[in-house]
């Protein structure tokens, strides 16, 4: 009993919890946030000729105070984050699970043969 008191009282001293409390804008949180390239959506030029969309640096437009600056002047949570995570995922790592798949896939119709 002595150490969950302990845990406890250790856990609300920890710097881990203030920071949980504290209201703290991260880009990977926002919604303009781009997670496959780092790059801000809200910030963005097109080309006129070829009508390519470049976007500049998450950093550089939290680090540019005419931008979003240091307290996120622009942020929008992120309301879809199970959506845009998994498919940022899929996206960077797609041969890899398609491989893994295929495989798991060739093993199974093994073993039902075998049967």
């Amino acid at each position: 009993m002595k150490l969950l008191y302990l845990f406890v009282f250790s856990t609300l001293c920890s710097n881990n919890l203030s920071s949980l409390l504290t209201t703290k804008k991260i880009c990977k949180d926002c919604k303009h946030f781009i997670s496959d390239n780092l790059q801000c959506r809200k910030f963005g030029d097109v080309n006129l000729v070829t009508g390519m969309e470049s976007y500049q640096s998450a950093k550089y437009v939290r680090d540019s105070p005419d931008k979003c600056g240091k307290n996120a002047t622009h942020f929008e949570e992120n309301h879809f984050k199970i959506v845009t995570v998994p498919y940022y995922f899929f996206k960077s790592n797609w041969i890899l699970i398609t491989t893994t798949s295929v495989l798991y896939l060739y093993c199974y119709l093994l073993t039902l043969q075998n049967k």
